[in-house]
């Protein structure tokens, strides 16, 4: 499968078979497992256009760490003002943007000032990590900008999920409901179908086994058509089976991805949100590789 979403700019954010990869750009010193790596401004273009010259379909810089509170991660990640949220993305989203016309870039936040300003920049897509009840501000913006919106799924906001989140015996069917009512709220607003793409939001107020449970039936969260993105990269249910800290869950995260493809092949164009890109796009061009042989 190989589809194409026209974005701003004309650029195109391009879902090729098997998957197509999400290069996670933290400009941030606290998220879980990178904090800090991309703490200049200089650092993160630089890496930014690297993993667009390597194939990355998704360029998400994120400003603000959205580490939930709970047990994997103690008290969570600290609010930042939209001041410091804004200091630390628009450079960045300015740098790639002059560096690479071409390469599609998301901003991941949760405030609509920062959306805009990112949008003005030369970002295409919003990340929006707490998808359930979006601003009406912000689906305003983007249906007006003819941009793209990631809804993702967490009850209530990283510092209260694992408080708030209460699921019944069928977790994938209470995640497939609620974000198909934020879609819903999408399309209202005036966004294309085409523009709304769907994030389960594992590991935020959900136990390992829930997590797992949403992996293995991911087909049933969106309509078919519908773009997924998963993220499920480094996260602590993957360490629950291996023991291994965030840095060295790579097979981990590998054996996800794998999951999500075979789960959505042929069904759903699919995103791989990573912090190891490089990696990634490697294990994504071998299954690429060996599907085309197959199916000659």
């Amino acid at each position: 499968m190989t589809t194409f979403r026209t974005l701003l700019g004309n650029r195109e954010l391009r879902f090729p078979s098997p998957a197509g990869v999400m290069a996670i750009l933290n400009v941030t010193p606290d998220s879980f497992s990178d904090g800090g790596l991309h703490a200049s401004t200089d650092a993160a273009v630089a890496a930014a256009l690297r993993f667009g010259a390597a194939g990355a379909a998704l360029l998400d810089v994120g400003g603000e760490s959205t580490r939930p509170r709970g047990t994997a991660y103690g008290g969570g990640a600290a609010e930042v003002s939209v001041e410091e949220e804004l200091a630390r993305v628009l450079p960045v989203v300015a740098g790639i943007r002059a560096g690479d016309p071409a390469v599609p870039i998301s901003i991941d936040t949760r405030r609509t000032e920062v959306a805009r300003k990112a949008l003005d920049a030369g970002a295409d897509v919003v990340n929006l990590v707490a998808g359930l009840d979006p601003p009406t501000d912000l689906l305003e913006l983007v249906a007006e900008r003819d941009a793209a919106l990631v809804l993702g799924h967490m009850r209530g906001t990283p510092a209260t999920t694992f408080e708030v989140s209460r699921f019944g015996p069928d977790v994938v069917a209470e995640v497939a409901h609620d974000l198909a009512r934020a879609r819903r709220r999408c399309l209202v607003a005036g966004i294309r179908p085409d523009q709304i793409l769907l994030d389960p939001g594992l590991g935020f107020g959900k136990t390992a086994e829930q997590n797992f449970e949403l992996l293995a039936r991911l087909e049933e969260i969106g309509p078919d058509g519908a773009p997924i993105v998963l993220g499920a990269s480094r996260k602590a249910f993957l360490g629950s089976v291996s023991g291994r800290p965030a840095a060295e869950r790579l097979p981990e995260s590998l054996a996800a991805c794998a999951v999500a493809i075979e789960r959505l092949r042929d069904r759903n164009p699919v995103l791989l949100r990573v912090h190891d890109v490089d990696e990634t796009l490697r294990f994504v061009h071998v299954l690429g590789a060996a599907t085309a042989a197959g199916r000659r």
